[in-house]
C-alpha cells in the first residue's frame, strides 16, 4: 500500500492543473495562498479549524472553486493553507464520485458524478 497521488485541474476565473495527494482523512482541498491567487478563487465568508498531522489546530479560509479529476467535475471548497502539497480531501472524492485505491494507487469510480442526492 502507499499514496494515491491525483492530476486534478482547479478552476476559478482560470484553471491550473495541480498533482494533489489523496487524502481521505482531509475534507478539503488544501492548496497554498499562491495557487489560491493564481487560480482566482472566489473567498466564502467562511473559516474553519483545520488539525494538520503534527496536531496542532489552525484556522484556514474557504474558498469555492471546481475541481476536475479523471474525467469528472463538480464544486469544491477549498481551505488556504501553506502546505508542501496539495490535498484531495473527502468531500471532493464524494462530489466527483471517486475513491483511492490504496493497492493500484489510482481512484476509482464509486458513484454518480456530482454526489448523490437522497
Amino acid at each position: 500500500m502507499g499514496y494515491t497521488y491525483v492530476d486534478l485541474i482547479l478552476r476559478g476565473k482560470f484553471s491550473r492543473n495541480i498533482r494533489a495527494l489523496v487524502d481521505t482523512g482531509s475534507a478539503y482541498v488544501v492548496i497554498d495562498s499562491k495557487s489560491i491567487s493564481e487560480v482566482g478563487l472566489p473567498e466564502t465568508p467562511f473559516e474553519v479549524e483545520l488539525t494538520p498531522a503534527d496536531k496542532r489546530k489552525v484556522k484556514a479560509r474557504l474558498f469555492l472553486g471546481e475541481a476536475e479529476a479523471e474525467g469528472r467535475k463538480g464544486p469544491v471548497f477549498v481551505a488556504r493553507l501553506d502546505v508542501p502539497t496539495p490535498i484531495l480531501g473527502t468531500y471532493a472524492l464524494k462530489t466527483l464520485g471517486l475513491k483511492p485505491n490504496p493497492i493500484t494507487g489510482k481512484l476509482e469510480v464509486v458513484g454518480p458524478e456530482g454526489g448523490y442526492l437522497l
